[in-house]
């Protein structure tokens, strides 16, 4: 079969389209939104905002609340960051080298009351509190923990949905959407197994010895591929995408040593890219497509089956 000319393969790159993929996005954050509405009120109290941020809930991590509170008050994760930072340097009088993660963070307040104690004083007061004068009063402009409206906002299911998505509290998109790229191929396979061939067999996200690299699809078996498949989505540009390429460039390198060896057992390498953000970086998706023996999208996924008829 003919590979897709680079042509064809970059105009077909879009967004991913699947309605119902996104729904389950947008409603991922229904529960903890409603968990808000219903627990704003204690936000107004170094006691009810200490047992918010201070321990799991049923449902929900400390850690996942602790996000949630800093994007309702305007803040950023990174931010927040630089403040635990400079408390354990000016305050706690510890001496580091590393910042911490917002898991670690969640995790020393929960364990360390006094920390947790700097951190109510800082939400609730801003500027005023033993923190807040350290913090430039921009950083600020939305901590509003003890205004009455906003409050009520808080109560309200919209305005709080609204900013957890804007947020990305349960994920970000571009990754969910990347985990929902390789279900889409896992999809496409097991219907090419149901409805053309039954003897069909795939690995995913094993550890392929030749390449020393996990493999996002191996067809039939880790042991013995025909076929590899690696998949990637990007809706942004990135330096990421330079060292992606690189990476498939070294690959397809080994591929074909291996294959001017052992003609018998000649293995494929299968190329998924798609996104708006490779059309942005079409030397780094040239490169691609020419460590690649053919190339496939969402538009283009009978390449995949052509592939099978072919070659499996």
């Amino acid at each position: 079969m003919k590979k897709l000319s680079f042509e064809d393969w970059k105009n077909s790159m879009s967004f991913m389209i699947d309605d119902a993929f996104d729904e389950r996005f947008l409603g991922s954050t229904k529960s903890l939104t409603k968990f808000i509405n219903s627990s704003c009120e204690q936000f107004q109290t170094k006691e009810g905002l200490a047992l918010f941020l201070g321990k799991d809930s049923e449902n929900f991590t400390a850690e996942l609340k602790l996000k949630a509170l800093v994007s309702l008050i305007g803040f950023s994760e990174e931010r927040l960051k630089r403040v635990i930072s400079l408390v354990r340097f000016k305050f706690l009088k510890e001496d580091f080298r590393s910042e911490w993660s917002i898991k670690k963070i969640s995790k020393s307040i929960v364990a360390n009351s006094k920390l947790l104690e700097f951190l109510v004083d800082f939400f609730i007061h801003g500027r005023k509190s033993i923190i807040g004068k350290e913090i430039p009063l921009y950083y600020l402009r939305n901590f509003k923990l003890l205004d009455a409206e906003f409050i009520q906002d808080l109560s309200e299911f919209n305005y709080v949905d609204r900013i957890l998505n804007d947020n990305e509290i349960q994920g970000r998109y571009s990754n969910e959407v990347g985990a929902h790229v390789e279900k889409i191929i896992s999809k496409r396979l097991d219907d090419y197994k149901r409805n053309i061939n039954l003897k069909l067999e795939y690995d995913t996200q094993k550890e392929f010895p030749l390449l020393h690299k996990n493999i996002d699809f191996l067809i039939p078996k880790v042991g013995n591929p025909k076929i590899l498949i690696e998949s990637s989505y990007n809706i942004t540009t990135g330096s990421g995408q330079s060292k992606r390429a690189d990476q498939l460039v070294e690959l397809y390198g080994v591929l074909m040593k291996y294959n001017a060896n052992q003609r018998a057992d000649k293995i494929l390498m299968l190329n998924y890219c798609d996104g708006f953000g490779w059309v942005g970086r079409q030397n780094d998706l040239r490169r691609i497509y020419e460590a690649s023996d053919f190339v496939f999208n969402q538009n283009n996924l009978d390449v995949l089956n052509k592939v099978l008829d072919e070659y499996y």
